[in-house]
């Protein structure tokens, strides 16, 4: 194993340390020493790797959300609609942070701490307009091909995160009345009702109800 590998190893071990003693301690009650004392390594090794609490904070959550995205990344890009990349989206958020409670926690506090700060972390402002960025681009994309109307596709990303959001801070605080995939359904349906082309927007209200019919049919 070369020394490059093992030096990868051994930051991400402290990457896990660092959410672990960050979602359970919160950024403020959290130190270095808690989090080299989870790693089971000296407080002088950790700071080879990482300059501050806060660049070990904040690296641990980028490290998450950039895999977080270039999974939704990919599985959008399979999808063939808009309303298909949009519901992997979400899909892939919610699975993504459901499976790792601690960068749930980590991410809705610092997103939340956004507002409140002086000094608001650039790289962080940086993952979130790439994210939005992307997200606004395959709005466009739909835009142009006629599948939704003329849209600002920026706001309509924005007021996507949003709704995300809200699903995820959903799943943290356990409220087990709301299901996924029910969540994701009226999310999708929420926001096509008004961003959707008029004549498409009929036609697949009328496919909603051919189904509905054939459901009730069956049962």
């Amino acid at each position: 194993m070369t020394d490059q590998s093992v030096s990868e190893r051994k930051r991400c071990a402290i990457l896990d340390a660092a959410r672990a003693v960050f979602s359970h301690k919160g950024y403020s009650e959290a130190s270095v020493d808690d989090v080299a004392e989870h790693a089971g390594i000296a407080k002088g090794t950790l700071y080879l790797y990482f300059k501050s609490k806060e660049r070990l904070y904040l690296d641990a959550l980028a490290s998450d959300l950039r895999a977080m995205s270039a999974e939704a990344k990919q599985e959008m890009e399979r999808a063939g609609t808009l309303r298909d990349k949009l519901r992997a989206f979400l899909r892939v958020r919610l699975e993504y942070a459901t499976s790792r409670e601690s960068f749930l926690r980590i991410y809705l506090a610092e997103y939340g701490s956004l507002f409140v700060k002086t000094a608001i972390s650039p790289d962080l402002i940086q993952l979130l307009r790439e994210n939005m960025r992307y997200v606004a681009g395959v709005i466009a994309q739909a835009k142009r091909r006629g599948e939704i109307r003329t849209v600002a596709p920026y706001a309509v990303a924005a007021a996507f995160f949003d709704i995300s959001r809200g699903l995820l801070e959903r799943r943290l605080l356990g409220w087990k009345e709301f299901r996924a995939a029910d969540e994701i359904e009226f999310a999708i349906q929420l926001l096509f009702s008004g961003i959707q082309n008029a004549e498409k927007g009929n036609m697949h209200a009328k496919r909603s109800s051919k189904r509905e019919a054939h459901r009730a049919k069956i049962a």
